[in-house]
């Protein structure tokens, strides 16, 4: 076994001190333990147990066991042994820690076994009481929550988890919001316990979720002389209580969600914007010109343009501290590298069929979702591997999220898919 290559180096590192503390008290005691076992059958042991128990149980029952488990060589060979022709994880972490293979490689173990097992699964198929398809969606409250909107002009809200467990048939009816926008609503987002949908009807309108559903806060209308046509999408920073609108007229306009005022407005590109994502410090923005733009939020001006690819145009952005991943409409995947002025690095063929129209790179694995109705789940390794692959069951799919280990797309209905492990007791 790999890990065994590093087990004499492990116990040349102090082994002698550390035991001294984990040394039974009573020396005439002939019983045997762990302790006692040569380290190599004691990583032998460990290969048949789960990460996730290693590092946040048998690593912590004493020094010596601490000192053999902390060995960042160990994990990476067992992430190896997952993925042996690929190399983790996409780009280096721009601020690696001492714990980031260890649960790094809990996430992978995790989620492998998670999709590649169907029996750890449910999925619940969520009938559309309006019967249009939901362009828009948004899971919240780490993932029990789920909002759509749809090109009927109707905001819908279920609670997906309960404290006692419900099944698929006795969800509660949805909560909904006729007449929501004079337009097709596009995109969701959220700052906290408030909502923001943007529609072709060129305005943005927060709601206030309360129990009973959602309570209409505020309009904010944008005009003809703002340059602006439908608004397309929309992406907020809870942090800095602000969010982004972008438009078919090829501007984004920035707000301040507390007082309501726009802070900015910018044209960085040559059509229309079509997906946003941001952070404290920058606002990724996606267009039709096959372009993705990076505003530096700071400096008040656009970094840089990327083209992505001159046959393709940029449909979706999942932005993270050390990688950004954007999909585009002939189904590839690009990387850029924000450690290094957003450069983009590396380009991948997915085995979707269309267009990807959405894309979460979560712990453990890589989530796409795409026009010809399925769901692929990867690994998160240069290059991705296949670990599963779902049919929404209604075609294809406008809109894909996922938080919190639940994974849910819309089209015509819209699906959810959740561990089983993470419900409540059934009743």
């Amino acid at each position: 076994m790999i890990i065994f290559r590093f087990a004499r180096k492990i116990c040349e590192r102090k082994m002698d001190d550390e035991k001294a503390s984990c040394a039974h008290d009573d020396k005439k005691d002939a019983s045997l333990s762990l302790l006692d076992l040569p380290v190599e059958i004691f990583l032998h042991i460990c290969s048949f147990l789960e990460a996730s128990t290693l590092v946040h149980s048998l690593s912590l029952v004493c020094k010596q066991f601490n000192l053999i488990l902390k060995d960042d060589s160990l994990w990476k060979a067992r992430i190896n042994h997952i993925w042996p022709d690929a190399s983790y994880p996409f780009l280096s972490p721009a601020r690696p820690d001492e714990l980031f293979w260890k649960l790094s490689c809990v996430a992978i173990e995790k989620q492998t076994a998670l999709w590649k097992r169907r029996d750890s699964m449910e999925k619940l198929v969520i009938g559309n009481p309006q019967c249009s398809t939901m362009d828009a969606l948004l899971l919240m409250h780490g993932g029990k929550t789920c909002i759509a909107g749809g090109r009927n002009r109707t905001l819908v809200y279920w609670r997906l988890f309960e404290e006692v467990y419900l099944p698929p048939q006795e969800l509660e009816n949805p909560a909904c919001v006729d007449n929501a926008h004079g337009g097709w609503i596009w995109d969701l987002t959220a700052i906290r316990n408030t909502i923001y949908s943007c529609s072709w009807d060129q305005t943005v309108r927060s709601w206030a979720l309360v129990d009973c559903g959602l309570v209409k806060q505020r309009t904010y209308e944008l005009y003809a002389r703002d340059g602006q046509g439908a608004l397309l999408c929309v992406s907020s920073c809870p942090e800095l209580s602000i969010f982004a609108v972008g438009s078919y007229g090829k501007t984004v306009f920035v707000f301040d969600a507390r007082t309501a005022k726009k802070i900015c407005q910018y044209q960085s590109h040559t059509g229309a914007v079509i997906k946003l994502a941001m952070n404290s410090e920058y606002i990724l923005s996606a267009s039709e010109d096959k372009t993705v733009s990076v505003w530096d939020q700071r400096a008040g001006r656009t970094m840089k343009s990327i083209t992505i690819s001159g046959e393709a145009f940029p449909r979706c952005i999942n932005m993270q501290r050390d990688w950004v991943c954007i999909g585009d409409n002939t189904a590839k995947l690009h990387v850029l590298d924000p450690k290094n002025n957003f450069e983009l690095v590396k380009s991948y063929a997915t085995e979707h069929t269309k267009g990807i129209t959405g894309v979460h790179l979560a712990e453990g694995c890589l989530i796409t979702s795409s026009t010809d109705g399925t769901v692929r789940i990867s690994s998160p390794t240069d290059p991705p591997r296949p670990i599963a692959t779902f049919n929404s069951g209604f075609g294809e799919i406008a809109r894909m999220d996922y938080l919190n280990g639940t994974l849910a797309i819309s089209g015509i209905d819209i699906a959810v898919w959740r561990p089983k492990l993470t419900c409540s007791t059934k009743r």
